[in-house]
């Protein structure tokens, strides 16, 4: 028997690797049809070479899964999965252990892919529970892995790559009710990686290796009947909604470049989180790290160099979705406490002219805006090259921080934008504080680095657009008027 509907192979693999339990009778075939149901939206196919019942046990075998999707056709294969009823209202799920998984294709602009892959599992266990509309499963994979090959289409592999996760565990709650929507979580104790290939232009090989420890996270979804997936745009405003948050409690990495400008890079790493956010209200994106150490070695540089950095932090929010409102966004960059080796300090400063404290980085800014265009839908973000995709209402300046080698740049402010013109035009103000400037440039003048008469440049420059607050301090306000004016300390420079 043949039967082919949608079926979404992240789909799919997510039901066989999750849940919490529901307390209600449910079926093999319910558990199965479950899967199906959840994945429609994905725009993908399941065929089966045949479905029939053994006993307690339903036993669905020759499993193909298959997507077309912007030029690539991606499959996914089970020989064979058993849903067994334990008798107590659960379902037991076994399937075979190896699973190989194939995309090929030409995607519209860019270059031919071919991926081979195989993932496997040992002692995987499953268990489903609850009723056909609220279905929970339960899983524990002592072992996981997969291999997988990248090539270029043309009979060339440069990229291999394989991961193993160990001592995995977790949840997957699908409820259905005007659509589908569900939760999940996953614990690991480790994810080992290692990626090796071959440069096509140069031909030197590399490779890197890695492994995080101490994995967690948890997910949630929403899905409206009927969505379409491969329309991202649409989806979003039909209701689909994604997010997760992942945690590690630490990550180690290697990696190899041989030849003549070849070399090496290590690091170490302590907890961090890595999360994201996806809907019509916009994309969220971010992670944070704590403690970290690198170490690189260049053929062509004739020192190591080794940084460390204390604690560091991405965030970045933004709309998505054309809208008639503002919609609010945001990026925060922060590199905090960074240090480089006293042999690469050596080569900089070998006299010891400048202060060696740990280095910041912090940008943090915030604001609302229109967007014109939903950047999902590829013929809309197309105009972006002609026209802006929308218009800045507001822009806040949180904080932005610049300390090293003795010198430190603080600011923060906030304005508002008035677009009725061919430029938006600023209303708002801007404070500005710099320390250590003065003393920073006298060091670069005695190490040979900078000109004197560039310096004195620089600080009549400065003399124009700041004022003393103290010794070796400056500070600034910049003000911007709704005229187009802009003043700086309360003179007018423009």
């Amino acid at each position: 028997m043949t039967r082919s509907t949608g079926l979404g192979a992240a789909a799919l693999i997510a039901a066989l690797l999750c849940t919490t339990a529901v307390r209600a009778d449910i079926t093999p075939e319910e558990v199965w049809q479950g899967w199906v149901d959840l994945a429609q939206g994905f725009g993908q196919t399941v065929a089966t070479a045949a479905s029939e019942r053994q006993g307690d046990t339903l036993v669905v075998s020759g499993v193909a899964i298959t997507q077309d999707n912007l030029g690539i056709a991606a499959s996914i294969g089970l020989d064979e999965v058993r849903l067994r009823d334990m008798g107590d209202g659960r379902v037991e799920v076994t399937m075979s252990e190896s699973v190989p998984i194939r995309a090929a294709g030409t995607p519209e602009g860019g270059e031919p892919v071919d991926v081979n892959g195989t993932i496997t599992h040992s002692g995987l266990s499953i268990i489903a529970s609850g009723s056909a509309a609220d279905t929970a499963y339960e899983y524990n994979a002592p072992a996981l892995a997969m291999t997988m090959s990248v090539g270029d289409g043309q009979g060339k592999t440069p990229v291999n790559f394989t991961a193993t996760m160990n001592g995995s565990t977790g949840s997957y709650h699908v409820v259905t009710d005007g659509g589908k929507h569900g939760e999940s979580s996953l614990n690991a104790q480790a994810v080992t990686y290692s990626v090796t290939g071959t440069d096509p232009e140069s031909s030197a090989s590399f490779s890197f290796d890695g492994s995080v420890e101490g994995l967690s996270g948890t997910g949630e979804f929403n899905m409206p009947d009927g969505v379409n997936m491969e329309n991202l745009a649409a989806a979003l405003q039909a209701g689909v909604r994604m997010a997760g948050t992942y945690g590690y409690t630490s990550g180690t990495g290697k990696s190899v470049i041989e030849g003549p400008q070849g070399g090496s890079f290590d690091f170490t790493g302590g907890a961090g989180t890595l999360r994201f956010a996806l809907s019509s209200d916009g994309l969220a994106y971010g992670g944070d790290s704590g403690p970290m150490t690198m170490s690189m070695q260049m053929s062509e540089f004739p020192v190591p160099v080794d940084v460390k950095m204390a604690e560091s932090a991405f965030d970045l929010k933004m709309p998505v979705a054309r809208s008639d409102d503002a919609q609010p966004f945001g990026l925060l960059i922060k590199m905090v406490g960074l240090e480089v080796s006293e042999m690469l300090w050596g080569m900089l400063d070998p006299t010891q002219q400048l202060p060696r404290d740990p280095a910041t980085l912090i940008v943090d800014v915030s604001g609302d805006g229109k967007l014109d265009i939903d950047i999902f839908d590829p013929v809309q973000a197309e105009t972006i090259a002609d026209q802006p995709p929308g218009q800045l209402n507001s822009l806040t300046i949180n904080e932005v921080r610049v300390s090293a080698v003795g010198a430190e740049l603080t600011g923060s402010g906030a304005a508002t934008f008035n677009n009725a013109g061919l430029m938006p035009v600023p209303n708002g103000a801007v404070d500005l504080r710099l320390v250590g400037a003065n003393a920073l440039m006298q060091k670069l003048v005695a190490m040979g680095l900078l000109p004197e008469d560039q310096m004195m440049g620089a600080m009549m420059m400065l003399g124009l657009f700041a004022v003393p607050d103290g010794e070796d301090t400056l500070k600034s306000k910049i003000e911007f008027k709704e005229d187009g004016s802009i003043y700086a300390n309360g003179q007018q420079i423009q």
